[in-house]
């Protein structure tokens, strides 16, 4: 059962990392390959994503011999208001709330704070976006509370799509949820933690935008900027 289990996470991560699937068919793939997969698959799979210790919705992998215990984690639901926290775990079943949770752009390390917590709905923040849940889906959301010292450096950064134009910013990092390809695309171009980066032009239809990096443009739809997390931001917004 415990080989089973950790092929499951573990082949859920390699699709996440190295693949183009869709986050929602993570879970259905992986559970078509998970008793197929040799411990030495799991094996090469674990060392080419360089050992992981969670899985894309946030469950620990256990390693080849012992069980890694699950983090001690609240149902979103019981944060007070005004409370802070980052989401741990984001349950993938039954599927129809799983998609829910997905349109919500939720992911694993994200910093939440709580706004309303009621009997008919659930509504909270995070990265300047106000999400409202259902009770039900809600409870399929698990996170650790933060403490307040500590809420400014892990839930302060805006996205690249906050940035005006003539205005410039300096790259904190990319968020948990840029995975595989796509990750791999923006540290190629120079999106790196430190970087400086200012927004220079808006096409016609208002997207995409260039953005002028390491003294070149690169064009970025907002699905991608919205990756981009920066902080410092300097010039005069147009």
């Amino acid at each position: 059962a415990l080989q089973i289990l950790r092929a499951h996470r573990l082949y859920e991560s390699y699709l996440a990392e190295k693949t183009g699937f869709a986050a929602g068919e993570w879970h259905s793939l992986a559970e078509r390959r998970e008793h197929s997969l040799s411990t030495e698959e799991a094996n090469r799979i674990s060392s080419e994503l360089g050992y992981p210790r969670f899985d894309p919705h946030g469950d620990p992998i256990p390693d080849s011999a012992d069980w890694q215990t699950e983090l001690e984690s609240i149902p979103l639901a019981a944060l007070t208001v005004g409370q802070y926290a980052r989401i741990s775990h984001l349950e993938d079943e039954p599927p129809s709330v799983a998609q829910q949770i997905l349109a919500e752009e939720l992911e694993p390390g994200m910093v939440v704070q709580m706004l309303e917590s009621g009997g008919h709905r659930i509504s909270f923040q995070s990265n300047y976006e106000t999400h409202v849940l259902a009770p039900i889906v809600a409870a399929n959301i698990f996170v650790q509370p933060i403490r307040e010292e500590i809420r400014e450096l892990q839930g302060g950064a805006q996205s690249l799509i906050d940035l005006k134009m003539g205005q410039s910013a300096e790259v904190l990092e990319l968020a948990p949820g840029c995975r595989g390809a796509e990750r791999r695309r923006l540290l190629d171009l120079g999106i790196l933690p430190g970087t400086l980066i200012s927004a220079e032009m808006k096409s016609p239809s208002g997207d995409p935008t260039a953005y002028r990096i390491r003294g070149a443009l690169i064009a970025l739809r907002i699905e991608q900027a919205r990756y981009v997390q920066i902080q410092n931001l300097s010039g005069s917004a147009s």
